[in-house]
């Protein structure tokens, strides 16, 4: 068998990349001894179907998410349906959304130079100016979850956040560079271990990320259905929880030189 046949090597090169990334360029802040119990529910590419079926909900729950584009993909077609227009990000916007940066080519850290990554994300940032005029972002997340030493600097001095998609609830001190995020797929175990961070949450306190795509009653694998979004939502409600976007949340935390 040639060396990673088996997915050995790039698995431990993922292993080491995160464990680098962990302890290198850091940004931290500290979570309040006083900080409520917040939950932050954002979308990545993001689809129209999500904007469709998750934007209502949230509405009437008086709710507001980060939403992170990639505007290279802005009314395309992709594995998780057909992307959000222009248009759909302006009014998410106008509503009191947070709209984030997911890269404009949607592009894996681990496969490109980080000058090259650096460059896509000023890319990304030209667009949304035009787009939402007056609107400064603040909040970034790695598509594909990849990230190196090099992506993360080069993310964290254009962003005072960058999301991850490592599971886990922020608690005191945090790396604003590379937050905890936890996924919110249709698959059963995965649906149960987000009922889980909600109760971890409401018992031990902290800030707890969720993140998806699509939002179909037939989703993809990296998507929900409505009514599992409408059901955490609900649940987030009854554990009397806050709910605020990333950028909000940073606004409260992050550190003055941010």
């Amino acid at each position: 068998m040639s060396p990673g046949a088996d997915g050995t090597v790039p698995r431990l090169r993922r292993v080491v990349g995160r464990t680098l990334a962990r302890s290198c360029a850091r940004r931290p802040a500290v979570l309040p001894d006083d900080f409520p119990p917040t939950v932050s529910f954002t979308f990545d590419d993001f689809p129209a179907s999500a904007v469709d079926a998750a934007g209502p909900i949230l509405r009437d729950a008086n709710m507001a998410a980060t939403w992170y584009v990639a505007s290279g993909l802005l009314g395309q077609p992709s594995a998780v349906g057909t992307i959000a227009s222009p248009d759909q990000v302006a009014r998410l916007h106008a509503a009191g959304h947070e709209i984030g940066d997911h890269t404009c080519r949607h592009l894996d850290a681990r496969a490109v130079a980080a000058e090259d990554y650096g460059r896509d994300i000023d890319d990304n940032r030209r667009v949304l100016a035009d787009l939402l005029p007056g609107h400064a972002v603040r909040s970034f997340s790695y598509p594909f979850g990849g990230v190196t030493v090099g992506a993360k600097r080069a993310a964290m001095a254009r962003a005072v956040t960058c999301r991850s998609t490592m599971a886990g609830i922020a608690r005191g001190s945090v790396d604003l560079a590379l937050l905890p995020a936890n996924p919110l797929y249709e698959d059963a175990a995965w649906l149960a271990a987000a009922r889980d961070v909600i109760g971890r949450l409401a018992a031990t306190g902290g800030w707890a990320i969720f993140y998806t795509h699509d939002v179909t009653p037939f989703p993809s694998p990296w998507g929900c259905s409505p009514a599992s979004f409408a059901a955490l939502v609900a649940a987030i409600g009854r554990a009397g929880l806050r709910v605020a976007t990333v950028g909000a949340v940073a606004g409260e935390i992050a550190p003055a030189s941010a």
